[in-house]
């Protein structure tokens, strides 16, 4: 069994000055991205099924615009009590639809490495997460940050299918575990 997901890696073109610092104090080491279907399970076998899958919605689905806004800042709590910060896009059809598209033809692809992130695909947002794991003590102060400007601007560069064994850091940033497709 290998593990799967989908997302829009995304370049900000417009951040606010303290934005690297944050990252680097609040985050893990990985690209910034839009996750439109959570981990999930796959058979080895199924693969190429699930490439071919992935080639044929994006020729349905044409991008016009790459460009995203994201201008409000969500704090949650997870079910393991932890925090995460999250910056939310201005609405973008072009996502939603994308995300609806891929979450029917995937849906056979059942088994959530983590059942709680279902929620997402759910209730989808379109969001970069800025900071994971905060404890109540860090959530406080790195919500400091969020007084002054916030807006982040950036573009969608490519979608990118990660097919792992597990979901460590590693695995997940090897550019041989990693199929990137043009929007």
């Amino acid at each position: 069994m290998k593990i799967f997901a989908v997302y829009i890696k995304v370049s900000l073109t417009k951040k606010p000055e303290w934005f690297d610092e944050f990252l680097n104090k609040y985050f893990e080491p990985v690209d910034l991205h839009i996750t439109l279907i959570q981990p999930r399970y796959i058979d080895e076998n199924r693969i190429n099924d699930l490439q071919f899958s992935i080639i044929r919605i994006i020729e349905n689905n044409r991008l016009i615009d790459k460009k995203l806004v994201f201008d409000k800042v969500v704090v949650d709590k997870g079910s393991d009590g932890k925090y995460i910060c999250m910056l939310i896009a201005q609405e973008n059809d072009f996502l939603v639809d994308l995300q609806k598209e891929l979450k029917k033809v995937l849906k056979d692809y059942s088994t959530y490495v983590d059942d709680s992130t279902k929620e997402y695909e759910i209730d989808f947002k379109p969001h970069i997460t800025i900071a994971i794991n905060l404890d109540e003590s860090t959530k406080e102060e790195a919500e400091k940050y969020f007084i002054s400007d916030y807006e982040c601007q950036g573009e969608m560069e490519s979608l990118v299918l990660p097919i792992v064994k597990n979901t460590s850091i590693e695995e997940r940033k090897d550019s041989n575990n990693l199929r990137i497709f043009k929007l």
